[in-house]
C-alpha cells in the first residue's frame, strides 16, 4: 500500500467514519460545503416519516456518514443513528404497537388468563435446564419460578441479560420458536435490543406456547402498520426462513460451517465474529450468507475479522449493508477480491473497476471527502485499476455528485432499500 500513515489520516477525517462523532465547526473553503441538517419531511417515504403511534424530528444532522434520526413514540423517544437503523427502529414501533392491540382482543384475554393456571410443570421441566440467561422469560412466569423451588431461584440468580441469544431453555422449550415466528411476521428482528418490544413479544409469546392462543387468528383481528425491516433489508424468502425455523445455535452451525469450510476462514476469525454479542444472530446470517455469494474469493476472513470488531449494532448494520452491496454487484460483474484499507471495504471486480460499497446515508462534498478520492485513486491494487466506483446506500448532494463525475469517479446512490424517496 502507498503511503499507508497517509491513507490512515485521511480516514479518520472522512466524513463517512464509523465512529460516530460531531465535527468540529470549521469554515468552508471555495467550492466545497458543510455538513448540512437535512429536513425529515423532504428525504423520507411517508410510512418513515411518521405513523398512527410515532412521528420523527424533522430536523436529521449528518455527521459520521450517516443521519440520525430522533422517533418521538407512544412508547418512549428512540434514537437512529442511520438509515438502516430508522427502517428497524419504524418496524419495532409498529409491531409494539400491534402487539399492544392483539393484547387488547377478548381471545387473548381469554388465552392468557387460561395460560396463567398453566405454568407449574413447565418450571419442573425448565430447572433440568442449563441456565444461560431468563431475561427473554416473560415477568410472569418469575412468579411461578419463585413458587417452583429454591433450585430454579439458584439457578436464575447471577445471570446475564441476553434476550438476544435465545438462551437453552427457550430453544429447549420451543419458546424461542414461538418468538421467533411472532417477530418475523411482524417484519422485525427476532433478536433486535428494543427492550419494550422484547417484553410485548413475551407477553403474546407465552400463551402461544403453551397452545391456549393461536397467534394468526389473533392478528387476524387487528389492523395497523406492520414492520417492513426484513422485506427492506434485502433479505430473501428462503434466507427469512432459516432465520425464523433455525435456533441461535443452529444458525451458528450454519454460518461457521459457511465461513471455515466454504471460505476457508479461520477459525479464530469465525470464533471472534459469531462470539460477538453485538452483532445479532440474524445480521451474522445476512453477512455470511452475502459473503458466501461472492464465491471463495482473497480478502474475505479479513473482511470478518474487521466485521468481528463491530462495537454496536450501528456499526455491525454498516458491514451488513457493504457486503450486501458486494453480492448484489456479483450477480451482474463478479469480485474478484476484497481489500481492507485502514478499515474501509474495498473490492475489485473482475474486469478490474474500484469499488467502494459503504454505508453512506448522506454524501456531501466536504474537503475530507475530496481528500479521500485522491487518496483512494493513489492506492496500488492487486491488478490495474479500469475505474473507480462509489456505492452508497443513501443520497448524495448534486455538488458532491458534480464533483465526483469531474474526477472520473462513478456514483451510485440508494444502492440498497431504505427509508428514503
Amino acid at each position: 500500500m502507498k503511503h499507508p500513515k497517509r491513507f490512515a489520516l485521511l480516514l479518520i477525517l472522512t466524513a463517512f467514519s464509523l465512529e460516530a462523532q460531531d465535527p468540529a465547526p470549521t469554515p468552508v473553503p471555495s467550492g466545497f460545503e458543510a455538513l448540512p441538517t437535512l429536513n425529515a419531511g423532504e428525504i423520507l417515504q411517508p410510512q418513515y416519516l411518521s405513523g398512527a403511534n410515532f412521528t420523527v424530528d424533522n430536523d436529521v444532522p449528518t455527521y459520521s456518514g450517516s443521519n440520525h434520526y430522533t422517533i418521538n413514540s407512544d412508547y418512549g423517544i428512540f434514537l437512529a443513528g442511520s438509515n438502516a437503523m430508522l427502517m428497524r427502529r419504524v418496524a419495532e414501533i409498529n409491531g409494539i404497537a400491534s402487539l399492544k392491540a392483539l393484547q387488547q382482543t377478548d381471545q387473548f384475554a381469554q388465552a392468557a388468563a387460561q395460560a396463567a393456571t398453566v405454568p407449574i410443570q413447565v418450571a419442573q421441566d425448565l430447572v433440568t435446564q442449563p441456565v444461560e440467561t431468563i431475561s427473554s422469560i416473560p415477568r410472569g412466569v418469575w412468579g411461578f419460578l419463585n413458587q417452583a423451588g429454591e433450585a430454579v431461584k439458584e439457578a436464575a440468580q447471577g445471570v446475564q441479560s441476553g434476550e438476544s441469544q435465545g438462551n437453552v431453555i427457550q430453544n429447549a422449550s420451543g419458546f424461542s420458536a414461538v418468538k421467533r415466528g411472532i417477530a418475523f411476521r411482524l417484519g422485525v428482528d427476532p433478536y433486535c435490543q428494543n427492550a419494550i418490544f422484547q417484553q410485548e413479544l413475551n407477553k403474546v409469546a407465552w400463551p402461544v406456547f403453551l397452545g391456549k392462543f393461536a397467534v394468526s387468528a389473533g392478528f387476524a383481528a387487528i389492523s395497523g402498520g406492520v414492520g417492513t425491516a426484513l422485506s427492506a433489508a434485502n433479505i430473501t424468502n428462503t434466507l427469512q426462513e432459516s432465520l425464523r425455523d433455525k435456533s441461535p445455535t443452529d444458525l451458528r452451525l450454519m454460518n461457521e460451517k459457511m465461513l471455515i469450510q466454504d471460505m476457508g476462514i479461520s477459525q479464530g476469525a469465525a470464533d471472534a465474529f459469531l462470539n460477538n454479542t453485538a452483532i445479532s444472530p440474524m445480521t451474522q446470517t445476512v453477512i455470511v450468507t452475502a459473503l458466501a455469494h461472492l464465491g471463495n474469493i482473497p480478502g474475505q476472513g479479513e473482511f470478518i475479522k474487521r466485521a468481528a470488531a463491530s462495537e454496536g449494532e450501528l456499526q455491525a448494520l454498516g458491514f451488513q449493508e457493504s457486503v450486501q452491496m458486494m453480492a448484489n454487484l456479483n450477480a451482474t460483474t463478479p469480485v474478484a477480491t476484497i481489500s481492507q484499507l485502514e478499515g474501509l471495504t474495498v473490492c475489485q471486480t473482475n474486469d478490474g473497476r474500484i469499488l467502494v460499497p459503504v454505508q453512506w446515508d448522506y454524501l456531501a462534498w466536504t474537503p475530507d471527502a475530496a481528500n479521500f478520492i485522491n487518496a483512494l485513486k493513489a492506492q496500488k491494487f492487486p491488478s490495474p485499476s479500469t475505474g473507480f466506483t462509489i456505492m452508497i446506500n443513501g443520497t448524495a448532494s448534486p455538488l458532491a455528485t458534480q464533483s465526483l463525475a469531474d474526477l472520473k469517479v462513478n456514483l451510485v446512490t440508494l444502492a440498497l432499500p431504505g427509508p428514503l424517496q
